[in-house]
């Protein structure tokens, strides 16, 4: 491992980029994004927030337990038209669901959001009044893009692809339980052939990293704006706490997603228990909302389960550490950027750095296997100093990632569909 000088860091100041003309948008919404209790939702909140500030909003949002109406009402403001629609909560992998998504031709997780009251609610919203630009967010509402662009066919539409949601399925794959193996297959291909069947007909798809892009263009998409994922600077600040005096090594996720819940179950039952003796008192925290009963039953005095927490952020302030060792997903890590912006070094697999610019034994140490996990965490503890200067030149890269750069990346990508 390499090392260089110490860094300071320095907060970016958000640019505004205002449009030439006011954009009429109507965004399409898988969940509403409030509370931002993951990723996603954080960068869905973002975004559309940009939006809101930027252009004249709309909004269509599915809605489900837990999620926050009136909340992120506030959010947008009140010169924001917001309409909601239930989401079902219904298994995907229900006998039902699986006949259901047969008989359409359409993945068992997309079809709760097909269905008449979505169908009522965007023929009314585009029928009242004729739209620039329709953006949907992730692949499950883009099902509409048909529809939206027989009611208003001179909108321009935009997909913002979180994920390739194919490689989802495709790296899955090998990791699911031997029985479950030909389920997910079946799956993978509905959605690959859904994927590319929709790219086409998008007139811009967004995607969180170069790497991303390559992969959608790829899969027929005509044109492709990277957007990336962000992170609140303002609220991430570093810890006055040397390293050497923080308690935990961290890992921060929603759980329910599977991606994470992998990662987490991973840390507990294989990773932690390498180095938990010799790193003592050190904890492992896994914080995120809805852990599974196989994570919350890995729970001892030295891993802590969290659940649902208000703020990740004085979690951050006692980590020395946090280990990411994600074998699953696409798109970026919203929590590589965050444990960069608070100052914690970041021990993660090159799968869950994908997307962004983070170089082994410079910005993070990248590990794949578990005995190359415990060695980068051993030399963490190991050597404070070294990773102090880690964690700020990780500190210096997340400051090109505030989300001020990212919204006015986005309005970016909406000029260029409008050939200004």
């Amino acid at each position: 491992m390499r090392w260089g000088s110490e860094l300071s860091l320095t907060l970016a100041s958000a640019p505004t980029v205002q449009p030439d003309r006011t954009e009429r948008v109507l965004c399409v919404l898988p969940y509403v994004p409030f509370p931002a209790l993951s990723g996603g939702t954080l960068r869905t909140l973002e975004l559309v927030r940009t939006l809101s500030q930027q252009c004249e909003l709309s909004v269509l949002a599915f809605h489900g337990p837990g999620e926050d109406v009136e909340g992120f009402r506030a959010q947008l403001g009140r010169h924001v038209t917001l309409r909601t629609v239930p989401r079902s909560s219904r298994s995907p992998w229900r006998p039902v669901q699986l006949l259901s998504s047969l008989a359409r031709g359409v993945p068992s997780s997309y079809l709760s959001y097909l269905g008449q009251e979505a169908l009522t609610a965007l023929t009314e919203m585009l029928s009242r009044k004729p739209v620039d630009v329709i953006h949907f967010d992730h692949l499950h509402t883009a099902q509409w893009a048909p529809v939206a662009r027989t009611l208003c066919p001179n909108a321009r539409l935009v997909l913002d692809e979180h994920n390739v949601e194919s490689a989802l399925f495709e790296r899955f794959e090998p990791l699911a339980p031997l029985p479950l193996r030909p389920l997910v297959r079946w799956q993978h291909r509905q959605v690959l052939r859904l994927e590319a069947q929709l790219l086409k007909q998008m007139d811009l798809v967004l995607a969180c990293s170069a790497v991303d892009s390559q992969q959608l263009t790829s899969l027929g998409a005509r044109a492709v704006h990277v957007v990336p994922n962000g992170v609140r600077i303002a609220s991430l600040q570093r810890a006055a706490r040397p390293l050497e005096q923080r308690n935990d090594v961290v890992f921060v996720g929603a759980m329910d997603w599977l991606p994470n819940d992998d990662a987490a179950l991973r840390l507990a039952r294989e990773l932690w228990p390498r180095v938990e003796a010799e790193l003592a008192p050190s904890r492992l925290m896994l914080i995120g909302r809805n852990p599974s009963a196989r994570l919350q039953a890995c729970q001892r005095p030295n891993l802590v389960v969290t659940g649902t927490v208000p703020s990740v952020a004085p979690f951050l302030e006692g980590a020395w550490a946090t280990a990411v060792p994600l074998r699953l997903g696409s798109g970026t890590r919203l929590k590589l950027l965050e444990a960069a912006a608070a100052g914690v070094p970041i021990v993660a697999t090159p799968l869950a750095a994908e997307g962004l610019p983070f170089e082994n034994g410079r910005d993070a140490l990248l590990a794949n296997s578990d005995e190359e996990f415990a060695r980068a965490l051993r030399y963490l503890r190991n050597h404070p100093a070294e990773a102090d200067v880690l964690a700020q030149r990780a500190g210096v890269l997340a400051q090109r990632y505030a989300w001020g750069e990212v919204g006015a990346e986005l309005m970016r990508a909406y000029r260029s569909t409008a050939g200004v």
